[in-house]
């Protein structure tokens, strides 16, 4: 570990010391440790005052389960986290009444031993190798916490990898059975968090609520502030005493084979609401949608039950689908909740004590969730015939679901009507409307809890949007956007299936200029599906908001008639043959009803419209591939298990919450390359744009309160002049660091260093990064927002066509450097995403040759066999003059020598020391243009393909393994043959990780050269280096792997 990790693990120890109290055990590096300190929980135990044999039962207990490691990584700590939570019960005697024991006390943090180590050396499950994690937290000798710390210059992730890599079997996943929290952290980003088996995109930053109340939180507060830096800051949060131990007790949940624990939203949401129900007021909690709501309901739930006497809860929804999710995930986390299936269940449910969790539904159908109908009927039932001396048995607390919708003063009356003593919260993921707000509070209370859409964005739990509004008159007659998409569609085609395409596309296009609206629409949407990246690689889906059910069918059928089967309509619909019995009006012509029918038998294929559905949404989800667009009406918008997408298109008339919530179906994280959600909106739902993105109170969103909604969708053209302006004022700082004339080669040197040494260095490994996305922000920004730049921002065509020369300038820049210093093969985030943007908005590609570059480096595509292009036209399409072309080319065969020169190093040293003379020759100017053509590629064609340049004879040309030993051995054939058979006789599969099976093939060598070269099979010191040299080369041979 270097200096500065060093020291950055000595703050934390301070801080733990110090800040927090915690006792330190020292330096464990030359020790082999488990994750139970025996003693150490043996002495707290009996200084608790439990009885003597008692406390080593209970000590017995956990260690013989972290023994036990024929279970899973998973099962093992819900079972340990369990004796934890509920404590060892023993008899004392035979025929006494059971004890139990509490690990750790719950109740009185100062009873409890919080001690540390450092360099905490753990044994893999195979005993010859070692993990050592920086920094394990015990309470009372029990492993609770795990820390890898890196310097401020490394980024956190690294750490988190570390941890992943630590919980694999064969590493120290045994360690991990008693681990409730895993931290990574590093003084410039802070202190992530996840639990056991947390993939790294869900390790989160905790973030303090500066509205909390409780004492412990302002403590926390108040202590952080003392000196306010970021891994101290995440330290305090999560490891102060009493903290750690409410995170440990309240919020950890084994959810459906997922351990999970909170986010700080979901554990100030549940703080607030406790004081709420302990003083019998009610109110609403407002997390938005994506934030973890459902698990608030699942902990508040809990702490309820256990906390405050003869409690009950109950959870009232107004949708089948929510209802459904509800009870699925308290069965998934293992609490008992009993559904209610009419009102009078409902009322024999509340008028006896046995339920503690109940939900119920409003209404029996999932259409038409939260109408004024349901929510009557609902009242009415549930008030009617109400048995002799009915009362709502209990402590009750219930929760509305959704309780932004219109009808929840109406719901709250029916529910205080049956349990006039209940304590309302309300739950919504959306804001309330400015006409509701004041009946819903005067109706819950006040806001308990907020967590903003905005907020969620900042802590990266949901992604941001973009919104684009399309004229769908306009897009389809964009020459550009067909000849991009003809290009893509086209790349690799011969020209006959080009014509043919151009001939299909001919026929498409009439059908666009007749004017049928969906029929655009629909062709728009597949455009975006073959050039949107998401779209285009399979990785991304997409949901269209049909106007009606007859509109989604109709959808539908053009979607398959054009092609595209990997689409499906989800709506309310079922077709039978009562739906159709007075449907026809005509015999030569299908009426609507009719349509539908017969485009829902065709699309279910035989199958029921829930099996369809079930399917259809389990591809969307799991394999986008093969089901990337779902046609909705109202179905799949709301509620916790919908389906989330990259793109919504809508084509339907929505406001207010039923807008807010359907886009945000595409707010939730889902991988590196999903960035932002997009809205696309075809009804012109915003019907002033400005004002709509600036403060939301424009038409579909004007009855919000504009603080609520504000970060919802950002201004697309404003936020990306913005990031234009920026990038080309980053990038000019950035370059003027590049000494005059400024030349090719002074910009090489400056990003790529002087030697293939430098050219690794940090310094200029991260200089380059800057610019390449200092480039593709400016590009991408630029290309978003230059149509606007004249009418909207006032620039002239004078300056937008400079800043479109100066990208150009800067793009040509980047392939340069990247091809100087062969980060060709490294392709960025945005990559895909550049090359479309530059062909539409940026006419001018410096290179048509550059684009082959994506799969094949420059030196493969100098010796490559099936192309016309020549190599001077390669030399001159590389950006630059002739010396910065040549040093490229250089620079890339002295990578590909230096890549493979550990295989063979007696070929590529040749090699190497060729390349040297060419380029001294080329300096000197001994070699004409046309000679050193020939011997670059001449030497490309020596690195490339050896078994045609090496001179190789036929046993042995064929295999990079055995040209390695050939050359090893001087061109000794037999030896070289005899040697490689051996090795591929003694190897057995993950012999490169275990040593009996190394010397297996160790032996294999060392007998081979007894009978080649010695005279006697004694191990003598010459023989044993020779064989462990021919050993180092074997294992540097891929072809020798498993």
């Amino acid at each position: 570990m270097v200096e500065r990790e060093l020291q950055s693990q000595k703050k934390v120890k301070k801080w733990l010391i110090e800040d927090l109290g915690y006792r330190f055990l020292g330096n464990k590096q030359d020790q082999d440790n488990t994750a139970i300190l025996e003693d150490v929980l043996l002495d707290n135990l009996r200084k608790r005052g439990y009885d003597d044999s008692l406390a080593k039962r209970a000590v017995r207990e956990i260690v013989a389960l972290t023994k036990n490691q024929q279970k899973s990584l998973y099962d093992l700590n819900k079972e340990i986290y369990s004796l934890l939570r509920y404590g060892f019960k023993a008899k004392p005697k035979p025929d006494s009444k059971p004890v139990t024991i509490q690990y750790i006390d719950w109740n009185v943090v100062e009873n409890n031993d919080f001690s540390f180590a450092e360099e905490v050396t753990v044994r893999c499950l195979d005993e010859r190798y070692r993990k050592r994690p920086d920094i394990v937290i015990y309470i009372n000798g029990i492993a609770v916490c795990v820390f890898e710390l890196k310097r401020s210059s490394v980024s956190l992730n690294e750490g988190i990898r570390q941890n992943l890599t630590n919980q694999r079997k064969e590493n120290i996943a045994h360690f991990f059975d008693t681990i409730q929290l895993i931290f990574a952290g590093n003084e410039s980003e802070g202190l992530n968090y996840g639990v056991i088996e947390t993939p790294e995109k869900f390790f989160l930053n905790w973030k303090e609520d500066t509205k909390a109340e409780d004492q412990l939180s302002i403590s926390i507060r108040e202590l952080i502030n003392k000196d306010n830096q970021p891994l101290r800051a995440g330290l305090i949060s999560l490891c102060h005493k009493e903290r750690l131990l409410e995170i440990m007790f309240h919020f950890m949940i084994y959810d459906a084979g997922v351990k999970k624990t909170c986010r700080h939203n979901q554990f100030f949401a549940n703080i607030a609401a406790r004081k709420a129900v302990q003083e019998n007021r009610g109110g609403v909690i407002w997390n938005t949608q994506g934030s973890g709501k459902s698990l608030i309901m699942v902990w508040l739930t809990k702490w309820i039950i256990e906390n405050i006497t003869d409690s009950r809860v109950i959870i009232i929804t107004d949708r089948d689908e929510l209802d459904d999710q509800i009870e699925s995930l308290f069965d998934d986390v293992d609490e008992k909740i009993v559904r209610a299936k009419s009102c009078a269940d409902l009322r024999d449910l509340l008028n006896s004590h046995e339920a503690r969790v109940m939900c119920s539904l409003i209404h029996k159908y999932g259409h038409d969730a939260g109408k004024q109908s349901d929510v009557d009927a609902y009242t009415e039932e549930l008030l009617k015939a109400l048995p002799k001396g009915f009362e709502a048995r209990g402590n009750i607390i219930a929760f509305i679901d959704e309780c932004h919708r219109t009808n929840s003063g109406k719901l709250h009356a029916a529910v205080k009507a049956i349990m006039p003593n209940a304590t309302l919260i309300g739950f919504t993921g959306t804001p309330l409307l400015k006409k509701d707000k004041k009946t819903s509070i005067e109706t819950f209370g006040p806001y308990i809890h907020t967590y903003k859409f905005d907020e969620g964005v900042e802590d990266g739990v949901i992604l941001d949007l973009r919104y684009e509004a399309r004229d769908v008159d306009q897009n389809l007659q964009d020459e550009d956007k067909i000849d991009t998409w003809f290009e893509i569609k086209t790349e690799g085609l011969s020209e006959r299936a080009k014509n043919q395409l151009k001939q299909s596309w001919t026929t498409m296009n009439k059908l666009y200029s007749s004017g049928e609206r969906l029929q655009r629409i629909a062709a728009d949407i597949l455009f975006d599906m073959n050039v949107k990246p998401r779209l285009r690689t399979n990785r991304g889906t997409a949901m269209l908001v049909a106007g009606s059910i007859y509109e989604a069918c109709k959808y539908y059928e053009i979607f398959t008639a054009k092609g595209f089967n990997k689409c499906a309509v989800v709506t309310s619909y079922e077709p039978s043959q009562a739906s159709v019995r007075t449907a026809t009006s005509s015999l030569t012509e299908e009426s609507e009803d009719e349509f539908k029918k017969r485009i829902y038998e065709n699309m279910l294929a035989g199958k029921s419209v829930s099996e369809f559905e079930a399917e259809a949404k389990e591809l969307f989800k799991k394999q986008p591939g093969k089901m990337k667009l779902l046609i909705v009406v109202d179905k799949l918008l709301t509620g916790f298990d919908a389906p989330s997408a990259t793109y919504l298109y809508i084509d339907k008339s929505m406001r207010d919450h039923d807008l807010f919530q359907a886009i945000c179906r595409v707010n939730r994280p889902d991988g590196e390359d999903k960035d932002y959600g997009y809205i696309v909106d075809y009804m012109d739902l915003f019907k002033s744009l400005q004002m709509a993105i600036t403060d939301y109170t424009s038409e579909a969103f004007d009855e919000f309160d504009a603080e609520d909604v504000e970060g919802l969708i950002k201004d697309r053209y404003e936020e990306a002049k913005a990031e234009m302006v920026g990038a080309l004022n980053s990038l000019s700082e950035l370059l003027s660091g590049v000494p005059y004339p400024q030349s090719d080669q002074d910009y090489i040197k400056f990003f790529c260093g002087e030697s293939e040494e430098e050219r690794k260095e940090d310094e200029f490994t991260d200089r380059r990064d800057t610019l390449y996305t200092l480039v593709a922000s400016a590009t991408r920004s630029f290309a978003s927002c230059s149509d606007r730049l004249v009418s909207h921002f006032n620039y002239d065509s004078a300056q937008v066509k400079d800043i479109r020369d100066k990208i150009r300038e800067y793009n040509q820049l980047k392939d340069l450097i990247k091809l100087a210093s062969c980060d060709y093969i490294e392709l960025k985030p945005y990559e895909a995403d550049m090359r479309f943007l530059l062909d539409t908005y940026i006419h001018a590609e410096p290179s048509q040759v550059l684009s082959s570059l994506d799969n094949m480096s420059l030196t493969e595509l100098l010796v490559q066999r099936n192309t016309t292009t020549t190599v001077d036209q390669i030399f001159k399409s590389i950006p630059g003059d002739d010396n910065s072309r040549a040093e490229t080319i250089e620079n890339n065969l002295r990578h590909e020598i230096v890549r493979k020169l550990k295989t063979n190093e007696v070929y590529y040293g040749k090699m190497s020391e060729m390349l040297e003379d060419v380029i001294r020759r080329r300096k000197i100017e001994a070699l004409t243009y046309k000679e050193y053509l020939k011997a670059v590629v001449d030497l490309a064609n020596s690195v490339i393909h050896p078994e045609e340049a090496g001179g190789y004879p036929d046993t042995v040309k064929d295999s990079e393994a055995k040209r390695a030993l050939y050359d090893y051995f001087n061109k000794d054939e037999p030896l070289t043959v005899a040697i490689h058979y051996a090795v591929k006789g003694a190897i057995e599969p993950g012999w490169k990780g275990y040593k009996p099976k190394q010397n297996k093939v160790k032996r294999a060598i060392h007998n081979v050269l007894v009978e080649f070269k010695y005279d006697n099979a004694e191990a003598s010191t010459n023989q044993i280096a020779e064989t462990n040299e021919i050993y180092d080369l074997i294992q540097k041979q891929v072809e020798y792997d498993d």
